[in-house]
């Protein structure tokens, strides 16, 4: 007959590396560019830029899907504008699924400015443009470059896109 405490060593030898696997799924807000984070609501973002004498230079549109039948709704907000980045002047993009802040991306054509200031921060940053490196918890980071030289830096929260593509694949 087994013991109670070897019942109770058996059992906790089963449940710590679950716990531990479970507390280690990344959790919560993500740093996204900028200095957003993930799951921060349009309204919020809407008064970080007003405070920072921005909110009248900055232009918002919505898509909305109602819901019809059993597909459920979503919207999408955008919020862009100008804005300086490790002072850098550009435009920076902010996109909200359901009101959560999903993804910001900048825009500059002094990109390699960017990226040297990044660098200088101690941010991993991709070695070349279409490459993606993870930040912070589960921050994607990737930079594009276009034809005309602009820099395209994007910063995306993978869980909160996982839940839009799951949306499209389950009601497309």
């Amino acid at each position: 007959m087994i013991s109670a405490m070897s019942r109770l060593l058996m059992f906790a030898g089963m449940i710590c590396p679950l716990c531990l696997v479970m507390g280690c799924a990344s959790k919560g807000v993500t740093q996204l560019g900028g200095g957003f984070l993930s799951y921060e609501s349009a309204s919020d973002a809407r008064n970080r830029l007003k405070q920072a004498g921005l909110g009248d230079r900055w232009q918002e549109q919505h898509k909305k899907m109602p819901q019809s039948g059993s597909r459920p709704p979503y919207q999408f907000t955008t919020l862009s504008g100008p804005y300086v980045l490790s002072e850098i002047e550009g435009h920076l993009e902010l996109v909200f699924f359901d009101d959560r802040l999903m993804s910001t991306e900048f825009a500059t054509a002094r990109g390699q400015g960017v990226i040297t200031a990044m660098r200088g921060q101690h941010t991993k940053v991709p070695t070349q443009p279409r490459e993606e490196v993870t930040l912070d918890r589960r921050t994607k980071f990737r930079y594009d470059t276009d034809p005309d030289g602009t820099f395209r830096f994007n910063w995306r929260d993978p869980k909160l896109e996982d839940e839009w593509l799951r949306w499209v694949r389950d009601n497309s």
